[in-house]
């Protein structure tokens, strides 16, 4: 901004120096004097020449900028790097080019219209058990302010296609053939991108850059081994499955064990109650025999008046026995069939 300030200045010199000369020529022509017309082309003269200088001799650097001087007449570059802001070099003598320190990114990608190359710049390189990779990067880096020099001294402007690109190709494939296939297909992709980050910087440090980051964007396998891939996660699926069916049949089998269990647990303890209710039952038939012929006449109806009992047969029942134990009377009266009967 300065610069252009007095350059606009050294332009406003200019013209008015033309309008001496203007003043000059009409002077001239009407035999004045051109004395004014001479000073104020002078006045002019001047300041263009010394606002030109001072405007030569200034150097705005911005804030995400560095610059590089270089004398021409010993032909050395300067060791400290001219930071943000103003500064005044002699013109002619010193020359300043001015770097961009801000992050810039150089990407290789397979992908048409999306890399620093178009068409296919993907990098193509071979793990360590021969299977070929094909991989989009990207990386971010910087130049190092306090190196500019040395960026001016070895690249110029060629630093992204002479350094940046062919060093990080490289190191990929350096890096790439230390990685069996399924280590980077599973868990160690971004060990590997640490690493290409780490070698790249080994590499170009000396050079005056600094990596902030190495992207791997895009991993492309071989059809053969994405199929191998597809294959065998096909055949895991259908194991997991089988090992489904079979924990289910089992759980099936054991639900059947365990209602069985409890099936043969519940006869048995049915059995255990029925023989305990016998055991009982023999001991109060054994201490009172007359227990079961009562329990029979018991179940017999109220409105029962008569039994009938086989003359030729013994007594089912000591009727006389069973009425005195249930407190009652009977008057036996003997039929012509020989039955007795009871009320």
């Amino acid at each position: 901004m300065i610069e252009l300030i007095f350059s606009l200045i050294a332009i406003a010199g200019l013209a008015i120096a033309g309008f001496g000369v203007f003043l000059i020529l009409q002077a001239v022509s009407r035999n004045q004097r051109t004395r004014t017309g001479v000073m104020v082309t002078v006045f002019g003269i001047l300041i263009a020449i010394l606002f030109f200088i001072i405007g030569a001799g200034l150097v705005e650097i911005q804030a995400d900028e560095v610059g590089v001087v270089f004398n021409v007449l010993d032909g050395k570059l300067s060791e400290e790097p001219l930071g943000p802001g103003l500064h005044v070099i002699i013109p002619g003598v010193q020359e300043v080019t001015i770097y961009s320190v801000a992050q810039q990114e150089y990407t290789m990608s397979g992908r048409t219209g999306e890399g620093a190359v178009r068409g296919d710049d993907a990098v193509e390189a071979l793990t360590n058990d021969g299977q070929q990779v094909r991989l989009d990067v990207t990386v971010i880096f910087r130049i190092d302010s306090a190196n500019a020099s040395v960026v001016h001294k070895n690249w110029r402007n060629r630093y992204q296609e002479g350094l940046i690109r062919p060093t990080v190709r490289s190191v990929v494939r350096e890096v790439l053939g230390q990685f069996d296939v399924q280590e980077i297909y599973s868990e160690k992709r971004t060990e590997l991108a640490v690493e290409i980050e780490r070698a790249v910087q080994e590499r170009i440090s000396d050079d005056g850059f600094q990596v902030t980051d190495v992207l791997v964007r895009n991993i492309v396998f071989s059809e053969e081994y994405v199929q191998s891939i597809e294959q065998k996660q096909v055949a895991q699926q259908e194991a997991l499955e089988a090992e489904f069916r079979v924990q289910e049949r089992e759980q099936e089998a054991e639900q059947a064990r365990a209602l069985a269990q409890g099936e043969a647990d519940a006869t048995r303890i049915r059995a255990e109650g029925e023989a305990e209710a016998l055991r009982l039952i023999n001991e109060q038939l054994a201490q009172n025999p007359m227990l079961i012929q009562w329990r029979y006449i018991e179940q017999l109806g109220d409105n029962v008046q008569i039994i009938v009992i086989p003359s030729n047969s013994p007594y089912l029942f000591d009727i006389q026995a069973l009425i005195q134990q249930a407190g009652a009377e009977v008057t036996p009266a003997p039929d012509s069939e020989g039955t007795t009967s009871g009320q």
